[in-house]
């Protein structure tokens, strides 16, 4: 493939990405706690292994488009009063402790319920981690206190965990859970700040996204057009050579 329709089909594939990117940001701007997501690119060069053009010099040849940086945006996002007794928000750093597909996941989701059997869950069922585990509510009047201690009926039945991570050890891996990686620790925070009766709802900026998606799609439209211009000019000269 010639370089030039290399580069620009490469500059397509990462618009691609971004679009995909900014979609789902989109799609979940109104997910309780939901972070969105940010990619970056760069223009990786190649220097070619070809005689020199001149005394310390050689071709450089734009080769590619690369992903240069993608992460997850941990900006807190804005708090809603509800007045439910079982939302929660967290007020600056840490996640909830969730026991999920039998490991211990985190999330930023606060909208906790009672289950059947009387546990603390969140949305999808997923037992709210403690101090001393699951969260047992029973019956009762839940008052969540500013550090996560839990009471039910006026007695102490646990402490929510809620534990601090580094932007760069956070992996998403769906239903607005997060992961770490293998071998990596979380450490507990001794002081959360909890707000009972609210929710932290999504950082994303609808009106930022949808800029950023009439941007990246003329991007996108920008390298489709260059590529069809190169396909054009080659046909032509191809056709020109067969007439000389």
């Amino acid at each position: 493939m010639d370089q030039g329709v290399y580069t620009a089909a490469s500059g397509a594939m990462a618009m691609e990405l971004r679009l995909a990117v900014i979609a789902n940001n989109l799609a979940n701007v109104d997910t309780v706690g939901f972070k969105k997501d940010h990619v970056n690119f760069e223009k990786y060069v190649k220097q070619l292994e070809t005689l020199p053009l001149a005394e310390g010099e050689y071709q450089r040849i734009a080769e590619d488009v690369i992903t240069k940086e993608y992460y997850i945006d941990t900006t807190q996002g804005s708090s809603r009063l509800t007045g439910n007794p079982l939302d929660v928000a967290l007020i600056g750093d840490g996640y909830f402790a969730v026991s999920a597909e039998g490991k211990e996941r985190y999330t930023r989701a606060g909208s906790f319920q009672r289950s059947m059997d009387g546990l603390l869950v969140d949305q999808q069922g997923n037992p709210i981690q403690g101090e001393g585990g699951d969260i047992q509510l029973g019956n009762g009047e839940v008052i969540i206190d500013s550090d996560g201690t839990v009471t039910v009926g006026g007695q102490v039945v646990d402490r929510l965990k809620v534990v601090d991570i580094p932007e760069d050890k956070l992996l998403k891996i769906g239903r607005n859970l997060f992961d770490v990686p293998e071998g990596y620790a979380p450490v507990e925070l001794d002081h959360p700040q909890i707000q009972q009766g609210a929710l932290e709802m999504s950082n994303v900026n609808a009106i930022q996204e949808m800029l950023g998606l009439v941007e990246t799609q003329r991007a996108y439209e920008m390298f489709q057009k260059m590529m069809r211009t190169l396909n054009d000019a080659y046909g032509q000269s191809i056709r020109n050579v067969g007439t000389v």
